[in-house]
């Protein structure tokens, strides 16, 4: 027998169900059910932990199912000399069961079942006293706590969750263990709730004692998930036990309850051979029966309904085999332990049987990494609580929202009846005034060139489409088909001709098949505002994958127009540009007004649902009037006719509704046909004379009046008449277009002398800083205050992947994959100084070595590990040469030197590119002494690395890295002085000299030369 306290009852109650159970038995299992049952004490479900088996009495438990009578029962006998075991008993008929699963016998019991219609989980458990055993059922029960079903937990955990959970003689012992930990860490996981709550002071809440009460401990629990109401709860003392019974009443009312979801198909399938081998036998079958269809999307459409059949039953089968094999060793597992009881020597078979059964666990495990959608995993390693997190992240349900009238609903057929009128509402259609609509088009200034009009109108080709497909990441979601990017992509040689004549066919009747007008959106919580507001949900749309290639297509045909057609102020969309310019245009501009302490304003515009009020019709205009071409627009015509979409809430779908405006966020397409239609506006303000923007440095006929980044417009004004020019202007475009600024969400930032008495703003105004793309602006503190929240962040980040157990390797990878590019967001704006690189340094290693002492040097870890170094990025060294990197791209290697911004960074950067030799003077441009804190980090960083003699046209981040960290890499060399080496070493990897010939000749220049000076000047560099 187990040396553990005897047996503990955990009751429950269903009131919902209005169904009654006796008190389940918990003594030895061989005894009549009715001899345990004197008192009703409990209803509908009881998980009852120690039902202990004699070694000799079979392992059918049929005569204890036929003793309990009142509704289904479910045992796990155990295999030691006094065997312990698990029953869980049910009360009523409203129990559907769906699968029983044990983990491991007497020990843990899975109930999967529908309780009134709703799926429910039960788990029983008694854990073993000893530590590590202990742990070892905890991991194995870790994955069934991964689920949809409401659950309910319960048993003798034989374990201690917080510091009063014990008292007596063993009260002063370390009072959790591996084991709680892990528990306790489970529990937090999943989301589940101590049906007792905390145990606080009083004694009444221990389950266990001895019989003399000198150790008392609270040692049973019964855990349900939140979405179970807990109504009451008790313990009751029961004459048959030591332990106390865990009584509770609670409600499943449904409101919280996640649905089915949809089918979406296990990528891992398409690597078994003999799936791939089938699937393309049963393919080209189905390519045979294409005439007997009226047209290709008809075929189509049928042909990835019988692929959705394919794979279902594959899946099926191969659930079904691992579930025969798991019962097969279990069983095995039983027969061993009971010749072992017998005397027979089977320790080696055995052993085997355990170890194929962890095997099956592991599996278990790898099938939720999957679920999790990691990437870049390491070798072997295990799932654990950072992969748990994962798959529950994207199930957090939406428990309450507000309805139209602004009631709170919190049933499930309130809240999807919600979400469909916002979205109906939303997505109506925004009907074009005519007469606005011929304002904005009027002022069209560029058209498309000729041959990017015949690229964009050319017929499409299986290369491209070829081209489309390779550009998709893998392990996307797909859309309501279930089929991702990975099915094309293995299948392109059968597929891919067949798309082709689809898209065609589709230009021709001018509509598509069903499957590609629909989308299903999931929503996205903003992190900001109330969360039972629907406005502050980001809509994603996911579209089926076949919708998307042909999206793909058209966006790669229209990169290369966007730069003809869009201004240099939108850096969104087009090639080339990017997020950096706007914010430095910001930046610089700020900078400027306060020099110059110029009387401005800053208008930060907020667009209420930007992307989902595009007028369709306006939309065309805009196409046409950008002349991009007939067969081009006709694609984009079709990709948004008869189009629908369902939101998927709590996985639950709501009725369709028609897409009517707007442009789907998560269409590849979509930021390119946003930005042009924006283009209007932006270039009406350009050109209205009323509204006066910031002159530029040496150039007053220029002026500096927005930057956009898709959807967020920074205006800037010198007067109160030209901000209220800009909100008519806005109001013109939104009747043309559907768009509309949501004025109250809208902020301006003054400058200067401003009287707001004569001169009043319709937008909030803010005296402190302005938060504009991420990013702080306006005042001292900006640069401070947008890296402190940019290494919040990392740390969190950071904390999160600790949640791993990866090697050196692994964080590194981390670290340059997704703690960098956060970092270096902020960098395009602000350059870290050494407060920010101590920081960050510090969370760097501290993530790498789970301590604050580090074990090896740090200049040892940043090195290649081909230079005995582990590849640790020296992050504030490549964010310093990020940042200088991009100075030099928006001046000395911009190809726009007409824009007005590029007149405002060459305004400051002028002096320092002179210093440095990359840029000569000239008279006829203004320019800046007093250079601003953080372009001073330029000369800087230029001089402590030597990296005068690099020229501009070098300047790339990865490059800039490679030459600073070849520093170290310089082979010493007789007679010459140290710095002359290196000096020899940069103009090498520089391209400076060519060949190994010129090298040497260089070097014994360099060693004719050598002098006293040098020497001295070498050791002075050598020393910077």
């Amino acid at each position: 027998m187990e040396a553990s306290p005897p047996p503990s009852p955990a009751i429950a109650e269903k009131e919902e169900a209005s169904m009654e159970e006796e008190e389940p038995e918990t003594s030895h299992v061989g005894k009549p059910a009715s001899e345990k049952h004197q008192a009703t004490v409990a209803k509908t479900t009881a998980p009852v932990p120690e039902t202990r088996q004699e070694p000799d009495q079979p392992s059918s438990y049929t005569h204890l199912e036929q003793q309990w009578a009142f509704g289904p029962s479910f045992w796990s006998g155990g295999n030691s000399s006094r065997s312990v075991g698990v029953a869980t008993l049910v009360r009523g008929r409203c129990f559907t069961v769906d699968s029983v699963t044990e983990l491991e016998g007497g020990r843990a019991l899975v109930v999967d079942g529908s309780w009134a219609g709703e799926p429910v989980r039960l788990i029983n458990v008694y854990a073993p006293s000893d530590v590590g055993k202990r742990r070892e059922l905890f991991q194995r029960l870790r994955p069934q706590l991964v689920t949809s079903r409401t659950i309910m937990m319960g048993g003798d955990f034989n374990c201690i969750l917080e510091s009063g959970g014990r008292c007596g003689t063993r009260a002063k012992e370390g009072w959790m263990d591996d084991g709680a930990k892990l528990l306790a860490e489970m529990v937090g996981e999943a989301s589940l709730t101590d049906v007792i709550g905390s145990m606080g002071a009083d004694a009444r809440n221990f389950t266990w004692s001895r019989p003399d009460g000198s150790v008392r401990s609270r040692i049973d629990f019964v855990f349900t998930s939140r979405s179970v109401r807990i109504r009451q709860h008790s313990m009751v003392t029961v004459h048959f036990s030591d332990h106390r019974a865990i009584r509770f009443q609670g409600e499943l009312t449904g409101k919280f309850l996640t649905g089915p979801g949809t089918w979406k198909l296990n990528s891992s399938l398409l690597g078994r051979e003999d799936v791939q081998e089938e699937l393309r036998r049963t393919y080209s079958e189905w390519q045979d029966m294409k005439d007997t269809f009226q047209s290709i999307g008809e075929w189509w459409e049928w042909v990835k309904g019988r692929i959705q059949d394919f794979f279902k039953n594959v899946g099926r089968k191969a659930a079904r085999g691992r579930k025969r094999e798991f019962s097969r060793l279990q069983q095995q597992l039983q027969e061993l332990h009971d010749l072992q009881l017998r005397g027979w020597d089977v320790m080696n078979p055995l052993e085997a049987v355990k170890k194929e059964l962890s095997e099956h666990f592991h599996e278990e495990s790898r099938r939720i990494i999957f679920r999790s959608k990691v990437e870049n995993l390491e070798k072997g390693e295990k799932w654990n609580s950072f992969f748990f997190k994962k798959v529950h992240s994207a199930h957090t349900p939406l428990v309450q929202l507000r309805n139209r009238e602004g009631i709170l609903c919190d049933t499930k057929e309130d809240i999807r009846k919600a979400v469909t009128d916002f979205y109906g509402d939303l997505y109506s259609e925004k009907r074009s005034d005519g007469d606005q609509a011929e304002k904005f088009l009027a002022g069209i200034p560029r058209k498309v060139s000729t041959p990017a009009r015949e690229v964009l109108n050319a017929p499409l080709t299986l290369e491209e489409l070829h081209i489309a497909v390779k550009s998709f990441k893998s392990g996307k979601t797909p859309g309501s088909d279930g089929l991702p990017i990975e099915f094309y992509t293995s299948l392109w040689d059968l597929v891919g001709p067949d798309l082709l004549e689809l898209y065609e066919e589709m230009e021709q009747e001018g509509v598509m098949p069903h499957t590609l007008r629909e989308g299903t959106i999931a929503l996205l919580y903003k992190h900001k505002g109330e969360r039972c507001d629907l406005k502050n949900w980001r809509p994603i749309s996911l579209l089926n994958v076949d919708y998307k290639i042909l999206a793909k297509t058209m966006v790669n045909r229209l990169k290369s127009a966007m730069g003809e057609l869009v201004h240099p102020d939108q850096t969104c969309g087009v090639p080339g540009r990017r997020v950096a310019d706007s914010l430095a245009l910001i930046r610089d501009t700020i900078q400027y007004i306060t020099d110059r302490n110029i009387h401005a304003a800053l208008v930060c515009l907020d667009q209420e649902k930007a992307f989902d009020r595009i007028s369709h019709e306006f939309m065309e205009r805009v196409l046409q009037g950008f002349g991009l071409g007939e067969r081009f627009c006709n694609y984009v015509r079709i990709m948004y006719t008869d189009i629908f979409s369902s939101v998927m809430v709590n996985c639950w779908k709501t009725d369709p509704f028609p897409i009517r405006s707007g442009v789907r966020q998560g269409c590849p397409l979509s930021p390119s046909l946003f930005v042009l239609v924006i283009e209007l506006l932006a270039e009406y303000i350009r050109k209205n004379p009323n509204i006066r923007g910031i002159p530029t440095p040496g150039d007053a006929k220029k002026e500096v009046k927005c930057s956009l980044y898709m959807d967020d417009v920074t205006l800037f004004c010198t007067d109160g008449k030209s901000v209220q020019s800009l909100l008519e202007a806005c109001k013109d475009f939104g009747k043309a277009s559907g768009a509309k600024i949501n004025v109250d969400k809208s902020q301006a930032k003054l400058f200067g002398r401003w009287d707001l008495c004569n001169e009043p703003l319709p937008f909030p105004v803010e005296a402190g800083l302005v938060k504009i793309l991420g990013i702080w602006f306006g005042g001292p503190g900006a640069a401070a205050k947008s890296w402190n929240e940019c290494l919040a962040k990392v740390k969190q980040k950071l904390g999160f992947w600790s949640l791993r157990h990866l090697s050196i390797e692994g964080k590194a990878l981390v670290l340059r994959n997704d703690a960098l590019p956060v970092l270096q967001y902020v960098t395009q704006a602000w350059p870290p100084l050494a407060n920010v690189a101590r920081a960050v340094n510090s969370m760097v290693f501290h993530f790498v070595w789970h301590s604050k002492m580090d074990r090896v040097k740090r200049t040892v870890m940043h090195k290649e590990h081909r230079k005995g170094g582990k590849a640790v990025p020296d992050i504030p060294t490549i964010l310093r040469a990020f940042f200088v990197c991009g100075c030099v791209r928006i001046t000395l290697t911009n190809e726009n030197k007409d824009h007005s911004a590029y007149k405002v960074f060459r305004f400051f950067l002028l002096p320092v590119w002179r210093r440095l030799g990359w840029d000569k003077w000239e008279n006829a441009t203004m320019f800046n002494w007093d250079l601003p804190w953080y372009y001073k980090e330029i000369e800087k960083f230029v001089v402590e690395f030597g990296l005068n003699c690099v020229t501009p046209s070098l300047w790339k981040p990865r490059t800039i890295h490679r030459l600073i960290r070849s520093r170290g890499t310089t082979e010493p060399v007789s007679d010459l002085p140290p710095a002359t080496a290196t000096r020899v070493t940069r103009l090498v990897t520089n391209g400076e000299v060519v060949s190994r010939e010129a090298c040497r000749r260089m070097v014994l220049n360099l060693l004719r030369d050598y002098t006293d000076k040098d020497n001295k000047e070498g050791e002075k560099e050598e020393e910077l």
